[in-house]
């Protein structure tokens, strides 16, 4: 065990707390969209402005914040961007995030995936089968259905209309073509379900389009709150529980709440509690309901 003056290292309770709140002062720059007020930063660590603004100072000497010199405001500094860098190229995100998929596998005993919006839509790009005869799949690379799927209706409840809204309007007219059984067939119809899916923080669907499949699909956030990934378990229906408040449904919140974690979101233990508690999951189900 080393000690240096009053601080003890290799006690694995032991710690520094400046250094600790100075973190909560970069995790507050981390999560604006720019340039921020020594008051909104105050703000957002729960801090007086005197006491936010000496940490400011030690911080911008050692690079991690940045003051522009004409407007006074902050941001994160060059030895920031750095450490942004060097950690991204050393992290292998998609590696991290499958060995979790292993072990969600283990423990429900189905397929679960993990997506990333492509130029088409919801693409796969880990999938870790279940191990047993009985095993749904679809290729690494599928792109799922963005209104008849539990992972379409997560990007569309979250992604970026801009990108969404094209997809989903090819989508609705080929469903009313084709007849989908238990799918949109227009926005009105969607609307609720989105509404659903974003109130409950997750989306699920039983038999989606009539297609046999049963899934569930939890978000995945980025340091800054935006969708950055989506975790999916699935099945054929009538193996996995899909109801708002299954053990199932809580593994895969739970899940993607720790890869939001490891991703840098900010209070997923609170943030995951929120959604299994919420007052919105009961209405996931009521809204996936169509004509048959």
């Amino acid at each position: 065990m080393l000690k240096t003056g009053k601080e003890t290292y290799g006690d694995a309770q032991a710690g520094i707390q400046s250094i600790e709140f100075a973190g909560t002062i970069l995790t507050a720059l981390l999560q604006s969209d720019g340039l921020q007020r020594l008051s909104d930063i105050a703000k957002l660590a729960h801090a007086p402005a005197a006491k936010i603004h000496r940490y400011l100072v030690s911080l911008a000497r050692i690079g991690l914040v940045a003051q522009d010199s004409a407007t006074g405001l902050y941001d994160l500094g060059p030895m920031a961007l750095q450490l942004g860098i060097m950690g991204f190229s050393r992290f292998d995100a998609l590696r991290f995030a499958a060995g979790m998929l292993e072990q969600l596998v283990d423990q429900v005993g189905e397929t679960a995936a993990l997506s990333v919006w492509g130029e088409h839509g919801p693409k796969f790009v880990r999938l870790v089968e279940a191990r047993h005869g009985h095993a749904s799949t679809v290729p690494v690379t599928h792109i799922c259905p963005m209104t008849w799927s539990a992972t379409g209706f997560l990007y569309s409840a979250y992604e970026d209309p801009d990108r969404t809204l094209p997809l989903i309007r090819r989508e609705l007219e080929q469903n009313k073509l084709l007849r989908r059984q238990k799918a949109p067939r227009s926005e009105a119809e969607l609307e609720p379900i989105v509404k659903a899916v974003r109130a409950a923080g997750f989306a699920t669907v039983s038999d989606g389009g009539g297609g046999g499949i049963a899934a569930i699909c939890a978000p995945v956030f980025g340091v800054t709150g935006r969708l950055t990934m989506a975790l999916t378990i699935f099945a054929r229906a009538g193996r996995i529980d899909t109801s708002a408040d299954s053990g199932v449904v809580r593994l895969a919140v739970n899940a993607a709440a720790r890869l939001s974690e490891t991703f840098g979101f900010p209070g997923t233990e609170q943030t995951a509690e929120a959604v299994l508690s919420g007052p919105g999951v009961a209405k996931v189900r009521r809204a996936v309901r169509f004509r048959t």
